[in-house]
């Protein structure tokens, strides 16, 4: 897992969703931090029938207070390009998103003109961990 540097609000480890259109992909944590918000996933898919992911220049995240955070950056590939999955079936991705503003309780990643896009919803900010001092 990869942490920023940037002062950390706190990380929600696992956190819950309401709904998801993909079993494929999971929210491993979500980080917040002053200058960004860093979400951790995972994804599976068989590899030897050449399944590939791509994240958009479309990925957002739409938050319980209506704020949109469009994606800045995917760490492992590029925006918009194709990533074919490795013999081994599993990936992870670091993706980059503004700052979040720190009353946010829930939030959904969506992915905009895509038939298959992204569409994680009500993911659940309630069990931070604080960073220590």
């Amino acid at each position: 897992m990869m942490l920023s540097c940037a002062p950390t609000r706190g990380i929600v480890r696992n956190p819950k969703h309401i709904q998801s259109n993909s079993p494929h992909m999971r929210i491993v944590s979500v980080e917040l931090t002053n200058t960004e918000t860093i979400i951790e996933v995972d994804v599976t898919f068989p590899a030897d029938e050449g399944y590939w992911v791509r994240f958009n220049e479309t990925t957002y995240l739409i938050t319980d207070r209506g704020t949109r955070y469009q994606i800045r950056d995917v760490d492992n590939m590029k925006l918009g390009e194709k990533y074919y999955m490795p013999k081994s079936g599993y990936a992870q991705f670091t993706l980059r998103f503004p700052p979040m503003d720190s009353r946010v309780q829930s939030f959904s990643f969506m992915e905009m003109n895509e038939v298959n896009g992204w569409d994680i919803q009500g993911i659940q900010l309630n069990n931070i961990e604080r960073q220590k001092r």
